[in-house]
This record gives C-alpha cells, sequence and structure tokens, in this order.
C-alpha cells in the first residue's frame, strides 16, 4: 500500500533550526554579531556556513568569523580605488542613510574589562551594550577599530574586550586630554567607579 507523501517540512528543516541554539530566528546565530557591524553578513554567512561543515558556533568561533571577515573587508576598501564623492562597493549595500554619517571608535567600561568598538549609531550602541562607563570617542570607522586591536593584543581579555593595562588607560586619558570627556549618560548603567577621574595624571607606561 502506498504511503501517503510527507511535506516538504516534515521531510527538511529549511532553516537547519535543529542544528541552532538560536530557535526563532530565520538567521542563525544573528543574536552573536553586532547589529552595526559592517561586514555583519559576511560574519553571518560565515557561521553558517562553519555550522553546516559540523563545527560548534561558540564565543571562540564568532570572534575568528569577524576577525576574518573583518580582515577582508579591510582589503576591499584599501585595494578598490573610489573617486572623490563616490561610494566604494562595499558600503552601497548598507542603508542609504548610513552614508555620510560619522563613525566612531568608543572606548567603553563593561565591568573590569574595556571594550574597544566602532559604530555610526552611538545612542542604538551603548543602548545594546549597557556600558558602566563611556571613556573615550575618537572619529574612526573599521580600519581604525583594527589598528588599536593590533596596538593593544596583548591585553586582549576576548573579542573587543581587553585589559585595563597601563597603555591602554594612558591611551583613554590622552584621548579624554585632547577630546574632552565624552559625557554620554544615556544608557549607562554606573557601579560607583570612575577610572578616569580629570585630576588623575595617565599611568606611565611599562
Amino acid at each position: 500500500m502506498t504511503q501517503p507523501r510527507k511535506s516538504r517540512a516534515s521531510v527538511r528543516d529549511a532553516y537547519k533550526t535543529s542544528h541552532s541554539a538560536n530557535t526563532g530566528d530565520r538567521i542563525p546565530h544573528s543574536d552573536k554579531v553586532d547589529r552595526d557591524d559592517p561586514a555583519r553578513a559576511s560574519i553571518l554567512i560565515t557561521l553558517r556556513r562553519w555550522e553546516l561543515a559540523g563545527i560548534t558556533i561558540d564565543d571562540r568561533a564568532v570572534e575568528i568569523a569577524t576577525q576574518e571577515c573583518r580582515w577582508r573587508m579591510e582589503q576591499a576598501m584599501l585595494e578598490e580605488p573610489v573617486a572623490e564623492g563616490d561610494v566604494p562597493r562595499w558600503r552601497r549595500r548598507g542603508r542609504e542613510a548610513d552614508i555620510g554619517r560619522q563613525s566612531w571608535v568608543y572606548y567603553v567600561r563593561c565591568g573590569h574589562l574595556v571594550k574597544i568598538g566602532t559604530t555610526i549609531d552611538l545612542a542604538s550602541r551603548f543602548s545594546a551594550i549597557r556600558p558602566n562607563e563611556v571613556l573615550a570617542l575618537e572619529p574612526g570607522g573599521l580600519i581604525l577599530e583594527s589598528e588599536r586591536h593590533r596596538e593593544f593584543a596583548r591585553l586582549r581579555a576576548s573579542g573587543e574586550y581587553f585589559h585595563p593595562g597601563p597603555a591602554l588607560q594612558g591611551f583613554i586619558h590622552a584621548l579624554r586630554e585632547d577630546n574632552g570627556p565624552p559625557n554620554i549618560r544615556a544608557s549607562v548603567v554606573p557601579d560607583g567607579q570612575d577610572w578616569f577621574p580629570a585630576d588623575t595624571p595617565a599611568p606611565a607606561e611599562t
């Protein structure tokens, strides 16, 4: 006797949600990648390919995928000639509202660590990460952020989080002297600490 044909939904899980911890989201692991990361789409595609290949997508995998995809984007930015006033290819797929907006590299304290990141929307970013203190800002984007990550690589705790060694403290203190304190209070969760009071000299680098 011929068995009734199963529906496609019962035969194959189109989005492989049975293999992803990110249930309820059509894009697997989208909650693990910053929404304003310029390389977000490439990072998510990379993570999906790795998952299908049987690789466990943990924090370390996300960190590696992020570094690789950002590096590729940096190379595209450096290699592609762009005429004055033109929009580079790697940005044409972004939202039109983002074009021409100021990009910032930010330094925020989250607990006992310093997060170094980049964003074009400070209010939205800080609302997402809820830092304990906004330490400093400097104009710049993905390339500058990567330079800072390399500069303080020996202090890296994980991903974009760094231990507050004297070199990093001194650098942030110098930014505050040059640019002034950020004076951003929205979305900040105070914990009673102040790493960089105005009357404290910059730590000596060892």
